[in-house]
């Protein structure tokens, strides 16, 4: 077998190529024979000595005939071996050195025009040429191929009698402009024009509408059509809820570089600290120079007592349902009568104070089984009586809600921040148990209570489970509250 010099495949004996890469086997590695082996087994060339296999016609490696060529007599091992001059001169190739055969046109490995060289004569004095140059190794199976650029032949000399041609002058490449010399520039190039857009036409001329720009110092709210009092009054809750949680931030704030000696504040509580005190004074502009609209408190007042009135009149319905018609009793007559009353006032005192129409146009009808029969003088007009809200600590301590408002904060009082809230847990162990100055809220509309987290340090939980801030929960008798770690139960009791 033999081996490629380029990726050490073994290839047949006969390739003059290598299977895998294609290298050309210049050199082949001929196959070793043992020397206990027959020398039959393995004959050689007769000219180069290249060992050739049974049933060969020519040599591979020179070409030689093998039937016509004699073989050369065998040598005792004792013998001198002499070597004789050949009798053909040995030719090389002028571009690569490779040793060529006589007769040869194109070398087998470099492909170099052979038709020049010529074989010296016998009495010609010996030249010794220079060692031929090593040929360049196979590139590998990996490595890029380069193909060279054609070697451009020269070209042929003028004959005598041929016309002398004069060519033409080679143009110089335009010299770079000067510093002084004037710029010229060149036109616009015309753009093709775009397709016309289908726009609406007046008079057959598009008009096309521009924008307007809004007016500088336009107030919010700014439009053809004047806010209502329910957008003021959103805005002026929002604000206000922010303000509410910037106050906090900057307690907070406040907490944390108390803890420092004086001067040893770090830098990043000053700088949060500062931000969040300009942040409270742009919310509390902001809030001053919203515009004078219907008093929200006036107006949450408004709509807590519409809601109770309008309880108190389905309970009043619900009771006068119970009986036979016409044997409704006068009182349950005359407190439903009265009901209506004030349900109605209470509704145009809010339909007056935000500027709307009345919310009911329409009177409550009255159930058709049971008509409304007339009050009778000196009927005297029960009073129901009234839940009052309470907080119950696990100790047993009691804090009631005061009665006659909708909402109650719960929280820590603080006169340096100007906080007091309604249900103050400070005696109750409320800094300690992680109760934020502004912790929690509870709302009282008509019957329904609710709780709302005000972005609470430690957070606020109902039976339990962590509530989102700013989102009402509702609540009932017998609710468990838990403000940090106070916990507290909801408990509505009968005055």
């Amino acid at each position: 077998m033999i081996i490629c010099p380029s990726c050490g495949a073994q290839n047949e004996p006969t390739n003059r190529f290598c299977d895998q890469c294609g290298t050309r086997l210049v050199n082949p590695t001929p196959m070793t024979v043992s020397p206990d082996q027959p020398t039959a087994l393995a004959p050689s060339c007769p000219v180069c000595g290249t060992t050739i296999l049974p049933g060969e016609r020519f040599c591979d490696n020179c070409g030689a005939d093998l039937l016509n060529t004699p073989a050369a007599p065998s040598i005792p091992s004792d013998q001198a071996t002499l070597i004789a001059p050949p009798d053909t001169p040995q030719l090389f190739c002028p571009g690569c050195g490779d040793p060529v055969l006589p007769g040869e046109r194109f070398c087998d490995h470099c492909g170099a025009d052979l038709s020049h060289l010529t074989a010296p004569s016998a009495d010609a004095p010996t030249v010794i040429a220079s060692p031929a140059p090593e040929p360049p190794a196979p590139p590998s199976a990996d490595a890029p191929t380069v193909i060279a650029p054609p070697t451009p032949e020269p070209p042929a000399p003028p004959s005598a009698d041929a016309p002398t041609v004069i060519a033409p002058p080679t143009p110089e490449p335009p010299a770079p402009p000067s510093a002084d010399a004037p710029t010229v520039i060149a036109p616009p190039v015309s753009e093709s024009p775009a397709p016309p857009i289908d726009t609406p036409t007046v008079s057959g001329t598009a008009s096309i509408a521009e924008p307007v720009a809004p007016a500088v110092g336009t107030a919010p709210f700014a439009s053809a059509v004047p806010p209502s009092a329910g957008d003021w009054a959103a805005e002026r809750a929002r604000l206000e809820t922010l303000l509410a949680a910037h106050r906090d931030t900057v307690a907070q704030y406040e907490q944390m570089a108390a803890r420092y000696p004086a001067g040893s504040v770090p830098a990043f509580i000053l700088a949060g600290l500062d931000a969040a005190r300009a942040e409270l004074a742009k919310t509390e502009a902001e809030l001053a120079a919203l515009p004078s609209g219907p008093d929200p408190a006036e107006v949450a007042r408004l709509e807590a007592l519409l809601a109770a009135h309008r309880d108190t009149v389905a309970q009043y319905e619900q009771m006068a349902a119970r009986y036979p018609a016409g044997s409704v009793p006068a009182f349950i007559l005359a407190g439903l009568d009265a009901a209506r009353a004030e349900l109605a006032k209470t509704e145009a005192e809010l339909a007056a104070l935000i500027g709307n129409a009345p919310l009911s146009s329409t009177p409550i009808a009255t159930p058709n089984a049971h008509p409304s029969a007339p009050t009778p003088l000196g009927t005297p007009i029960v009073n129901l009586p009234q839940e009052v809200a309470c907080l119950v600590l696990a100790d047993g301590s009691e804090i009631i809600l005061p009665p006659g408002k909708t909402e109650y904060v719960i929280g820590r009082e603080d006169p340096v921040s100007n906080i007091f809230p309604e249900i103050d847990l400070t005696p109750y162990g409320g800094e300690l148990g992680g109760v934020s100055r502004q912790h929690a809220k509870i709302v009282h509309v008509g019957n329904q209570w609710s709780i709302i987290d005000l972005n609470s340090t430690n957070h606020t939980r109902v039976n339990g489970n962590r509530i989102e801030p700013q989102t009402p929960v509702s609540i009932s008798n017998g609710t468990k509250l838990q403000f940090g770690r106070l916990v507290a139960t909801f408990q509505l009791k009968t005055g």
